[in-house]
Formats: structure tokens, C-alpha cells, sequence
């Protein structure tokens, strides 16, 4: 579904509460050239972010929103809209393979 840019933080961070461990929120400009995906873990948020940068690393989950703050900034600087999907944890691995490597 396609979110309008002002209401991706309050929206991926609505679904991101809802996710279970495993499953993910991939986020996406309209030309879906870059990439963020948000796994979630047992009290803490995997990052996986292929665009302008490619980063894979664990926040803890109070953290969350700045660090989405951020990276919506650093990887959708001119977009207004936003694709936004929840992902099964083998789409996960799909997306980003060598995702679950821990």
C-alpha cells in the first residue's frame, strides 16, 4: 500500500507493533530502487537498508523512531509517497538473502 510521506513514521510504526518475531515492513520510494526493511525481533528491530547506503544492524525498539527518522530522510529525500508491505519472514530472506544470519 502506498503511504503519503508525512504519514510513514506513525504508520510503519503502527505495523511494526503488530508484527510478530521474524516477520518484517519493507518500506520503498515509487520507483522501489531503494529499500528499508524492519524485522522484528524479541525487544529490538532489525534494520536491513539497501539504497544510498547498505547497513544491516539491530536497534533496540525504544529507539526506533528516530532511527526511522532518519533513514526515511537518508533514503526517500524527494518522495512523497512511500510503498509499504509486511513481509512473511521467507519473504524476508527473499528481499535480503542472508537476512537471518546471526
Amino acid at each position: 500500500m502506498q503511504v503519503d510521506k508525512a504519514r510513514i513514521l506513525h504508520e510503519s510504526l503502527a505495523r511494526l507493533a503488530k508484527l510478530v518475531h521474524g516477520e518484517g515492513l519493507l518500506l520503498q520510494p515509487f520507483k522501489k530502487d531503494r529499500a528499508i526493511c524492519l524485522v522484528a525481533l524479541d525487544g529490538a528491530v532489525r534494520i536491513l537498508e539497501r539504497g544510498f547506503v547498505e547497513n544491516d544492524y539491530v536497534v533496540d525498539a525504544k529507539k526506533i523512531r528516530k532511527e526511522l527518522k532518519v533513514l526515511c530522510r537518508r533514503e526517500f529525500p524527494r518522495s512523497n509517497k512511500v510503498w509499504l508491505k509486511r513481509l512473511s519472514p521467507e519473504e524476508v530472506l527473499e528481499y535480503f538473502p542472508g537476512a537471518n544470519e546471526e
